[in-house]
C-alpha cells in the first residue's frame, strides 16, 4: 500500500524555536545538550521512557526517570510528564514499582493532551508517540462512552486496551509507538506500529525491570544488560511474556503481486494517504527534498486545502503552504554563508504545478 506523510509544522518550529545558538561554542553547547538543557534541532516526534516493575523505590525510580528522560527531551518541546507507580505488593512482599514519562510535541489538542494519558478508572496509564488517524471511529467504537479527558488522537488507546485487550494495535491506523501499564498489578503491553515509522527499543534492567524507550540512550545511561530494536508490527504483553508478531501483510510474498495495474486506484489511495495525515490542530507543511513522490504530496496537499475550504469556508485553508529544505554548508545548492543559514528554513510556497519539489516521505 502507497503511504506517504506529512510534516507537521510543529516539528519545524520545534527545530527553529529551540535549536542551540550558533555562535556559542561547540563543546559547550554539546555538553548543554547531553545535561538536557538545550533543545537539540532534530525534534521530529515525542518521546517516551517507561520503566517497569523496578525494585527501586519511587522515590529514587522517580529520580532515575526524571534524569533519564532529558535524554529523549529534544524529542518533544512542547511539554513534559511522568507517572510513577507503587503496585500492590504480592505476597512476597516484593514490592515493585513503574514509572512513564513522556515529551511532547503537540500536534493534535495542544492544549489538554498532555500525557500520560490514563483510564477512565485511572487503574492503566499510557505513554505514546503516535498519531491515530482513526480515532473518531474507534472511538465511536467503543462501549463505554464515557467521555474522554482530552480531545487527543491517542488517548482512544487506553480506553480501547480496556475492551479489546491486547487485539489493540492491530485496530489502529495510524503511526505509534506506546507502552500501557497496570497501576495495581504492574501487567504492561507495548506495541510499535506495522512498518517501524515511530522508533521504540527495549531491554533488561539489573534488577529485571523492563524498559522501553524512543532511543537508546536512555537504556544504555540505565545500565540495561541487553538493548534491542523493538519489532515494528509486533506487540509484547508481560501475560504471555513475549512478541506477538500482529501485522502479516500478504504483499510482503511477491506472489501475491496478481492484480493488474489499477492508475486510478493508485491515485485514489495516494490522495487518501496524504489526506488523513493532513490531521493537526497546529498548522502544518511540507519538508521539499528533490523527489518526484514528494512534488505530489505538496501538489495533493494544496488541492486538499482547497476543498477543505469549500467544504468549510475555514479562511485558515486559504493560506499558502508552507514549505520548507535542508541543505549542507559548501553544497551546490546552498549559495548563502554559514552565518545566514538555518537548520531549517522557509522555501517555496507550493502549488499544484510544484515541480521536483519535495515533501518528506514516510512509510507509515
Amino acid at each position: 500500500m502507497l503511504r506517504v506523510t506529512v510534516l507537521a509544522l510543529a516539528c519545524l518550529h520545534a527545530a527553529e524555536g529551540y535549536a542551540p545558538s550558533l555562535s556559542a561554542p561547540r563543546a559547550k553547547r554539546r555538553a548543554a545538550e547531553r545535561a538536557g538543557l538545550l533543545r537539540q534541532p532534530a525534534a521530529q516526534m515525542c518521546g517516551v521512557l517507561a520503566v517497569v516493575n523496578s525494585q527501586l523505590s519511587a522515590d529514587a525510580l522517580r529520580l532515575q526517570t526524571l534524569t533519564l528522560q532529558r535524554l529523549v527531551r529534544h524529542r518533544g518541546p512542547d511539554g513534559s510528564g511522568i507517572h510513577v507507580i507503587e503496585h500492590d505488593c504480592p505476597t512476597s512482599g516484593n514490592c515493585l514499582c513503574s514509572s512513564i514519562a513522556h515529551e511532547r510535541l503537540a500536534i493534535v489538542d495542544p492544549l489538554s493532551g498532555n500525557q500520560p494519558l490514563f483510564s477512565h478508572d485511572n487503574t492503566r496509564s499510557l505513554t505514546v508517540n503516535g498519531e491515530i488517524y482513526n480515532h473518531k471511529e474507534l472511538r465511536a467504537q467503543l462501549k463505554d462512552q464515557e467521555p474522554f479527558r482530552t480531545a487527543s488522537d491517542c488517548e482512544v488507546i487506553v480506553h480501547l486496551y480496556d475492551e479489546v485487550g491486547d487485539d489493540v494495535a492491530s485496530m489502529l491506523d495510524g503511526d505509534f509507538a506506546f507502552v500501557i501499564v497496570d497501576d495495581k498489578t504492574g501487567d504492561f503491553y507495548a506495541a510499535r506500529d506495522p512498518v517501524g515509522v515511530n522508533s521504540l527499543y527495549y531491554g533488561t534492567g539489573l534488577d529485571g525491570s523492563m524498559w522501553f524507550a524512543s532511543e537508546a540512550k536512555p537504556l544504555v545511561a540505565g545500565g540495561c544488560i541487553d538493548i534491542e530494536t523493538f519489532p515494528p508490527g509486533h506487540y509484547y504483553s508481560s501475560r504471555d511474556g513475549k512478541l506477538t508478531q500482529y501485522y502479516t501483510p500478504s504483499w510482503r510474498d511477491v506472489k501475491a503481486a496478481v492484480a493488474p495495474l489499477d492508475l486510478a486506484l493508485v491515485r485514489e489511495t495516494f490522495t487518501r494517504a496524504v489526506d488523513k495525515r493532513m490531521m493537526a490542530d497546529v498548522p502544518f507543511g511540507v519538508l521539499l527534498s528533490g523527489g518526484l513522490d514528494s512534488s505530489l504530496v505538496a501538489s495533493v496537499v494544496a488541492r486538499l486545502k482547497r476543498q477543505r475550504f469549500l467544504k468549510s469556508g475555514d479562511p485558515e485553508y486559504l493560506k499558502p503552504l508552507k514549505s520548507f529544505s535542508i541543505g549542507l554548508q559548501g553544497a551546490p545548492i546552498s549559495p548563502r554563508p554559514r552565518s545566514s543559514q538555518r537548520k531549517l528554513a522557509p522555501s517555496t510556497t507550493a502549488s499544484p504545478s510544484l515541480s521536483r519539489r519535495a515533501s518528506m516521505r514516510s512509510p507509515t
